[in-house]
């Protein structure tokens, strides 16, 4: 028979989000500084309070949610925000528990490390966790409230996200140092078609970058495609071809010591915002504004 709700304790509801966030009971000790039964022992009175298997254990691999335990598990980060939140409220200069947000894998090297250290600069006591996600991932993480808020671009995330724009994205082609096209500053995307195109290919931003050509009814010649920027770079350094980006690196060299060039699109606009994608009908806690507002700051003064 299921204990009746007032058994479950705060703790309970801590350790199993913890353990859910890292798929691991140990890992979850370990980081809590709390011994591993006692963390086994508060999930399964939770499970026995709420009368319903919230994870699924596996011997050697750790545990994962279970569909109930996907809907209690974005309950339980609201209560504990909630409870932060009431703390917090006692002492509006100061945040406290933890915030975990998303950011697009190829914004988060340019930005992610200045957002983290602006937060945990201004509010010490917060735990910032900022994970790199792509589009997609993003998405699902915001509907299953495994992320309140995240860095990211604008594309279509749905009627249940909202996003509030920044500014707009950076474009330029990428070509070899060597390349024909390389003694120039301005190339267009007619020139462009005629060249090998290595595409990024990542969901969203596949049909970003193809909705470039698309616009002016031209047929870019996908060449080869690659999910990572920097094996990207690499590859047109080595004069496999060019590619269209957003992100500009502090510098041309490339990881395995090649260069490329970057050239000017003319005529061309990325129409991409930068901005921040966020569940809509739901109010962010005071740890989720902290983020958006830095963001805001940061993009602000970049």
């Amino acid at each position: 028979m299921a204990r009746a709700h007032g058994d479950i304790t705060l703790a309970q509801i801590r350790y199993f989000v913890r353990v859910a966030e890292l798929g691991s009971m140990t890992e979850a000790a370990h980081e809590m500084y709390v011994a591993q039964s006692a963390v086994s022992s508060a999930v399964s009175h939770l499970e026995q309070s709420v009368g319903a298997t919230l994870l699924i254990r596996h011997r050697s691999k750790g545990v994962a949610l279970t569909e109930q335990g996907r809907t209690f598990y974005g309950a339980a980060q609201k209560i504990l925000h909630s409870v932060d939140d009431a703390f917090d409220a006692l002492n509006p200069g100061r945040l406290a528990g933890a915030l975990i947000a998303g950011c697009f894998t190829t914004l988060a090297p340019f930005w992610l490390p200045e957002v983290h250290d602006s937060l945990t600069s201004l509010y010490p006591d917060l735990d910032v966790r900022i994970r790199e996600m792509t589009a997609g991932e993003i998405e699902e993480a915001l509907l299953r409230r495994d992320i309140e808020v995240a860095l990211t671009y604008g594309f279509d995330y749905g009627r249940e996200v909202g996003f509030e724009r920044f500014r707009e994205a950076p474009i330029y082609a990428a070509v070899a140092a060597h390349s024909g096209l390389a003694q120039r500053k301005k190339v267009t995307l007619q020139e462009l078609a005629e060249e090998p195109l290595l595409l990024l290919d990542m969901g969203k931003s596949t049909n970003y970058f193809l909705s470039l050509f698309r616009d002016v009814r031209l047929q870019p010649r996908i060449h080869q495609r690659f999910e990572s920027v920097e094996v990207l770079r690499s590859m047109v350094a080595r004069g496999h071809g060019y590619t269209i980006l957003n992100q500009r690196p502090a510098h041309d060299m490339t990881n395995d010591g090649g260069q490329i060039v970057r050239l000017e699109i003319q005529g061309a606009r990325s129409f991409l915002q930068i901005g921040v994608a966020y569940r809509l009908g739901e109010e962010l806690s005071r740890k989720g504004q902290a983020f958006v507002e830095e963001c805001r700051a940061i993009f602000a003064d970049a």
